[in-house]
């Protein structure tokens, strides 16, 4: 079964041979690059695994932690920010991203999770625990929660 994954200008070197040698060896997915879209091959769920792959990819993750997902345990999700204007967007990516990488970098070392905040998108990937509680920081900044409050939340989580 073929399944497309469409990737944005700037990250479709990122999915490159050695991405899609990967996701032959590991899932026996067929893995070619198009111009703007990665065309995926392959059966079930490890079809699906390939696609989140591609599709973290494509959000910004390093192929390192795009791997991650071949952990079945573990999954993507993306919150898309569509639905604001563009002031909007920018405020919540710097909310999120925080002074100097902070608050980006302590929901991911209270929660485990992967974080990455790309264009209209911010990405997570964890497993549903690691999930559950870095998406419910992202909610509470995208909603406009104080920094002070969501970090208290994070360190609630770590213990």
């Amino acid at each position: 079964m073929k399944d497309v994954v469409l990737l944005p200008k700037d990250r479709r070197g990122v999915l490159n041979k050695g991405v899609c040698a990967t996701l032959k060896e590991e899932l026996n997915v067929d893995c070619v690059v198009n111009d703007n879209a990665a065309e995926l091959d392959g059966e079930g769920l490890e079809l699906m695994t390939a696609k989140n792959i591609a599709k973290a990819i494509g959000r910004g993750f390093s192929p390192v932690r795009a791997y991650r997902l071949l952990d079945e345990d573990t999954q993507l999700e993306i919150f898309d920010m569509a639905r604001f204007n563009d002031a909007r967007i920018k405020a919540v990516k710097s909310r999120v991203i925080g002074s100097g990488g902070k608050t980006r970098s302590m929901i991911e070392e209270c929660t485990g999770a992967f974080v990455s905040v790309y264009g209209k998108t911010i990405a997570v990937i964890g497993d549903p625990e690691e999930l559950k509680n870095a998406s419910k920081a992202i909610e509470m900044l995208i909603s406009g929660s104080e920094h002070k409050t969501v970090y208290r939340f994070l360190e609630q989580v770590r213990k």
